[in-house]
């Protein structure tokens, strides 16, 4: 736990009301990371004294404040000035100290815009449809004008508040009205011509704890659309996103906006603050379990794998990030092998590859697989570095180490978690498609290899901690019963067939492919969509 000082900075949160709020977690998270003096905390405030706190606030020393509901708004007239976009959004979620008093600024639209390029979808010079006309809708319309989207439609019940947002946005524009941004009632969303679109949620249908509602049951919207957004985060996947991905549509909910736009409102308040990528995906783990929380005993007893569980798979798959949340929520111990090599030799594994080569690097993973080989230790939870499987050796040794599990991520996954990562050696130097061709050449020459070293294959793309682990010990209990069968009635049994595009597990030895699965026809959206989700037919 850190230690509070009085040379200890203080941040916090406005709103009423604020016990719920999930901003301490992110920011006293941040602060400990990135080695901060700062405690966060939240200020519950009644309506009648909302300028009292800001005064008091800043009175006191404060160096920065968020604002949630329903004070974003009428903040704005205890300010000293505001951000000339919050100002024409209406809204500020983030309270800088200045002198004489606090400035204003919307991060929320920051946030909104780096979770879009994060998956990897640019908005400029395409549509953007967005349901609701809220506070939410006139953050997200006004990010989408900024990052040069060609039209805006905004539906809503009620047009008059969609057509608000409108004549703001064209006036800070300078749109020519009903061009660019152009209120509709949703009524009439089955008419909109146009195609390929970002479709953004931004209502609260849908959110806990109504999970089963969505705003739209059946619309050719989620048909036409090229990617979802729904701002809500609880459920993690809620109906609206269900249908895209029924139509074979990605969509995203509005956890990591959350995170970002956090971080940047953290940046403000302290200048030159660095925030790397492993401490972003840390906290926002942190954030879904906070979330969706997993009973611990409940996964402990369901913990039916014996021995060691080896994580394997490309640089970005999520060994060394589900290795600690298995850990934390079972009785193992996680060993991340690129760790213990770096400890034993003190050296980085970036300044191994820089000074010593790369084969230098590869024979001190088979001597600490050999190490871990002779130790004999058990219930450990192992992640190994991308690049281990590659000799055949090693591959021998992690199959008697432990049940091997190959985490599977798409190239477009694998690239989006990669974007920004300046740790990876092999990555050095590359940028934009650079980099993108390289992660997709080395994931298809290493992919057969990470299936031949695999005891087990799951997907990772879009799929939540518990629920992968469950698959795992799925598939885990699924492998000892066909080996038992093997050994039983010697008929040969079945073995693990890998990913052949059948949505089943396993097959019988004597198994022969029909015509639509040599030939590739078997790949449907269908076929994919089981695949990709690691449904219960896998």
């Amino acid at each position: 736990m850190r230690e509070i000082s009085g040379k200890t900075v203080l941040c916090a949160l406005l709103g009423n009301p604020t016990e719920h709020s999930l901003s301490p977690l992110i920011h006293n998270s941040l602060a400990e990371a990135v080695k901060t003096d700062m405690a966060y905390t939240t200020f519950c405030v009644e309506s009648n004294r909302l300028g009292e706190a800001v005064a008091g606030a800043y009175a006191l020393g404060i160096k920065g404040m968020n604002v949630t509901v329903p004070y974003k708004e009428a903040v704005m007239e205890h300010l000293v000035g505001v951000d000339p976009i919050a100002k024409a959004i209406g809204a500020v979620n983030t309270l800088v100290r200045t002198d004489g008093g606090y400035y204003g600024y919307n991060t929320d639209i920051l946030g909104f815009i780096r979770e879009l390029n994060e998956f990897g979808f640019d908005i400029k010079d395409r549509d953007v449809v967005i349901f609701g006309a809220g506070g939410v809708a006139r953050a997200i319309c006004f990010a989408c004008a900024k990052e040069g989207a060609s039209r805006i439609f905004i539906l809503n019940r009620t047009l008059e508040k969609a057509q608000a947002i409108a004549k703001d946005a064209d006036a800070y524009f300078g749109f020519d009205e009903n061009t660019r941004v152009i209120p509709e009632s949703i009524d009439n969303s089955e008419n909109l011509d146009t195609e390929d679109f970002l479709l953004v949620q931004t209502t609260n249908v849908g959110m806990y704890p109504k999970n089963g509602e969505v705003i739209l049951e059946e619309s050719v919207l989620y048909e036409k659309a090229a990617f979802g957004f729904d701002v809500i985060y609880n459920p993690f996947d809620t109906v609206f996103m269900k249908k895209l991905r029924r139509k074979d549509k990605r969509a995203v909910n509005g956890l990591q906006m959350l995170l970002y736009q956090a971080i940047e409102s953290y940046k403000m308040w302290f200048d030159d603050t660095s925030v790397s990528n492993e401490t972003e995906r840390d906290i926002y783990d942190k954030l879904k379990e906070a979330l969706y929380p997993v009973d611990k005993e409940e996964l402990a007893v369901k913990d039916q794998i014996k021995g060691n569980i080896i994580l394997t798979g490309f640089m970005g798959s999520g060994k060394t990030t589900l290795g600690k949340w298995i850990a934390r929520h079972t009785e193992r111990t996680l060993v991340d092998t690129d760790r213990e090599i770096e400890a034993k030799h003190g050296i980085t594994i970036r300044e191994i590859f820089e000074t010593k080569g790369e084969e230098v690097f590869r024979q001190m993973e088979t001597d600490y697989l050999k190490e871990l080989a002779r130790s004999g230790k058990r219930d450990l939870i192992i992640s190994i570095g991308g690049g281990t499987p590659l000799r055949k050796e090693n591959r021998a040794l992690l199959k008697k180490i432990g049940t091997v599990v190959y985490l599977r991520a798409s190239s477009e996954e694998l690239m989006r978690r990669l974007r920004y990562d300046t740790r990876r050696p092999l990555l050095q130097g590359k940028d934009g498609e650079e980099r993108k061709e390289l992660i997709e050449k080395m994931l298809s020459e290493r992919d057969r290899i990470y299936m031949e070293a695999a005891d087990i294959v799951v997907i990772t793309d879009r799929v939540y901690f518990p629920r992968l682990f469950r698959i795992i010990q799925k598939k885990y209990v699924s492998r000892l019963k066909y080996k038992k069968n093997r050994h039983k009635n010697g008929t040969g049994g079945y073995k693990y067939r890998g990913d052949n595009g059948h949505p089943g597990g396993f097959r019988q030895n004597n198994y022969k492919p029909s015509y639509r699965q040599k030939n590739g026809l078997h790949d449907t959206p269908y076929h994919r969509r089981y695949r990709d989700y690691n449904s219960s037919y896998q």
